[in-house]
């Protein structure tokens, strides 16, 4: 079967692996797994009708009610299943970070909490899986369609509006997705920024997304140039003067804003960069290591009351009662904070550059621990972490290798002090690994 499953994710290309008749089968799996009632919601993808219409019958032919949220982004998902313990499960019609072609689902257990759950399920068995009720039994839909505003709220309290409102900022938005757009216009309405949105053809948030981003800020006049993933749990930005910010300088001027009103923990997984670490730890605070995705973050910050978490990717969370990976949430923070203390160019000058590269080896599932055994020993005496995988630290930086959170890959990283002798460091793990 040609999908791509991880822990709470599964992924194909559109009818070629990823079509309705998977769509039905998992909704039917999700219904046996959580009860009634499923929240289901998509994102911005044309084949999401689709999918969505399949999975539903799904859901509904194992006699389990569907709350349909419409289109919108991950994060309102989330926040509507914490406001609504009696749902049972969640999920989103999403395929993140891929290209258009590419479709799927992400699923969530009761209080829009991540849920590992294709790592007990089998595909193949949810495919041979005919379960059904009786006729008279089948579920319905509700459409829900009151809760927006509730959001929008939450996202202003959380802010100084009357400063950023003083600021007079003009920012340019890329988010790739209707939905999404509609939402940060209001929200930026009340905060009396001004604002033009961008598209283009790819969801993919790349470097050639953010210079296109960046040329049209800096050639604009522009304040700010924001570029957000399709479902909106992860966020970029630019500079006035069009210069791409890596999401680990982007992390860093958040962690000083935060850790300068409350010191504490703040998580991150164990591919952050040095400079994540560093900008923690000088301004008080306490570097709490964990696994790699979104979900792990948002589970430690939770788990250890800390007071930030996030990624290299552009994943933000702050604590509180909605707590999850929400790209509007980090904009808007990101915005208040050049609202009070200048420029994004000027907050980020300090920071040095860290150069990451990863790459995927495809590997047959059994013989993953194998090779990572076989890593660690080659290693074995030198400086190590094993959060999660094996971290091998040098003089210029550390590479990573781990079992991918997709099935039968393995997942590389690799810090160092120029792009070329990172990827050079890829390239020569990729070749350790082979002879394994």
């Amino acid at each position: 079967m040609n999908l791509q499953a991880g822990s709470n994710t599964v992924k194909g290309t559109i009818n070629d692996g990823m079509d309705v008749e998977v769509a039905l089968k998992i909704g039917k799996a999700l219904g046996k797994n959580y009860g009634s009632p499923i929240a289901v919601a998509m994102d911005g993808r044309e084949s999401n009708f689709m999918l969505k219409a399949a999975l539903v019958s799904g859901i509904m032919s194992v006699g389990c009610n569907v709350m349909d949220l419409g289109s919108v982004p991950t994060p309102l998902i989330q926040y509507y299943m914490v406001l609504h313990p009696e749902v049972k499960g969640g999920v989103t019609i999403t395929a993140s970070f891929a290209d258009q072609e590419i479709n799927g689902f992400r699923v969530m257990k009761s209080g829009g909490i991540e849920d590992p759950i294709f790592d007990e399920l089998d595909m193949n068995e949810i495919m041979a899986d005919r379960t059904q009720v009786e006729g008279l039994e089948v579920g319905e839909i509700i459409m829900v369609e009151d809760f927006i505003e509730g959001y929008i709220e939450y996202i202003l309290s959380e802010v100084n509006v009357e400063a950023i409102r003083n600021a007079d900022l003009k920012v340019c938005i890329d988010c790739r997705n209707n939905s999404v757009a509609s939402i940060v216009a209001n929200i930026f309405d009340r905060l009396s920024v001004e604002r033009v949105f961008i598209g283009g053809d790819s969801s993919v948030m790349d470097m050639d997304r953010l210079v296109k981003l960046g040329h049209f800020v800096k050639v604009q006049g522009w304040d700010l140039g924001i570029a957000m993933e399709m479902d909106a749990d992860h966020c970029l930005f630019t500079t006035a003067d069009g210069k791409p910010v890596q999401g680990d300088k982007s992390f860093a001027v958040l962690a000083k804003s935060v850790l300068a009103q409350n010191k504490g923990k703040v998580v991150m997984p164990i591919n952050s960069s040095t400079l994540m670490e560093d900008v923690v730890r000088d301004n008080g605070g306490v570097v709490m290591h964990c696994t790699i995705g979104e979900q792990t973050v948002v589970r430690k910050v939770k788990e250890n009351q800390a007071v930030l978490g996030g990624d290299i990717f552009g994943c933000l969370v702050m604590p509180g009662k909605f707590c999850t990976c929400d790209a509007i949430e980090g904009m808007v923070r990101i915005i208040e904070i050049v609202a009070k203390e200048g420029p994004l160019g000027k907050l980020i000058e300090p920071y040095p550059d860290n150069y990451i590269i990863r790459a995927s080896m495809e590997c047959p599932e059994g013989d993953i621990q194998r090779k990572l055994d076989a890593f660690k020993a080659i290693n074995e005496g030198k400086d190590m972490d094993l959060t999660d995988g094996i971290k091998v630290y040098n003089d210029k930086g550390w590479v990573l290798v781990r079992h991918s959170n997709l099935r039968n890959y393995i997942k590389i990283y690799a810090q160092s002090d120029s792009m070329e002798s990172a990827d050079a460091i890829v390239k020569s793990t990729l070749g350790v690994l082979s002879e394994q």
